[in-house]
């Protein structure tokens, strides 16, 4: 529990620090040199600091999204299964890390982001796509903190067992929404940093409405999967037979089979005594 609430002061600082930067961005943007781009050695050209952003953000995406959907289908198999090696609980552990760093990174390139479009094209920041995306990275950055500090403890207590076993319902219900949100978040802003065709065209309200209602959906049928495992679960332990295990009682036992040798009659005819001397005798 120390571990989870030190996990939880990390990020929370963490947020409040990307918070912080996320408002003063633009503002110290205008101290920057209008030419945003980093020399590099003859004969190479100079390579714009927006690359370097977008290759940064592509890293974060790819540890967070991976990460992520890698934690996703450990949990749906945990939950059909019924129980999960013991030593995945500590990778289950380092990669909800690298899945932290991932978010790290989308900050940071994002404010970085945010100051180049202050310098060189002072009108993207009135695009409505970055005002929805940074509310759903926000929802995703608080909805980890929430996962870290009030679901993991207690559902990583011990990965060989049912997932949700000793877990109370106020728990399990988080745990269920979180990892909607979750999921559904990831793909939401990995779907509104490709899709150029939204910039400018669709309101911040909308995108957030579709991304709600997705969230909404994803949480009841997450709920749905796990109400069918528990009735699959108590079907299958009302039909399977319990195994009789009393001593059988010798007096009741059948008797035995005859021996194959004994079912054939075997007869001796023993040779006169005169028989033997003449035989003998030859």
């Amino acid at each position: 529990m120390a571990a989870a609430s030190s996990q939880f002061l990390k990020t929370a600082s963490l947020v409040l620090i990307l918070t912080v930067l996320f408002g003063i961005g633009p503002a110290a943007a205008d101290t920057l040199p209008k030419v945003m781009s980093l020399p590099l050695p003859a004969p190479f050209p100079p390579i714009r600091l927006l690359t370097l952003l977008v290759g940064l953000h592509l890293i974060g995406l790819c540890f967070g999204l991976g990460g992520a959907t890698m934690l996703d289908f450990w949990i749906l198999r945990w939950m059909r299964w019924g129980g999960l090696p013991p030593e995945i609980a500590r990778t289950f552990l380092f990669v909800s890390k690298v899945v932290s760093v991932g978010i790290a990174l989308l900050w940071l390139s994002g404010l970085g982001f945010l100051a180049v479009y202050a310098v060189e094209s002072p009108e993207k920041l009135a695009n409505p796509k970055i005002v929805a995306k940074f509310v759903i990275v926000l929802a995703l950055t608080i909805n980890g903190l929430l996962i870290h500090a009030l679901v993991l403890p207690s559902v990583l207590r011990d990965v060989s067992r049912p997932m949700f076993e000793g877990v109370s319902h106020t728990s399990t219900a988080v745990f269920l929404v979180s990892g909607a949100i979750s999921g559904v978040s990831w793909y939401a802003a990995f779907a509104l940093g490709l899709m150029r065709e939204l910039n400018g065209r669709v309101s911040a309200g909308l995108l957030l409405t579709l991304w709600m209602a997705a969230v909404v959906v994803a949480s009841v049928a997450a709920f749905a999967f796990w109400q069918s495992l528990l009735a699959r679960s108590a079907r299958g332990a009302m039909a399977e037979p319990s195994p009789d295990l009393r001593p059988l009682d010798f007096g009741d036992a059948p008797p035995p089979p005859p021996h194959p040798m004994r079912a054939v009659p075997m007869t001796f005819t023993p040779i006169p005594q005169s028989r033997i001397v003449l035989l003998g005798r030859r």
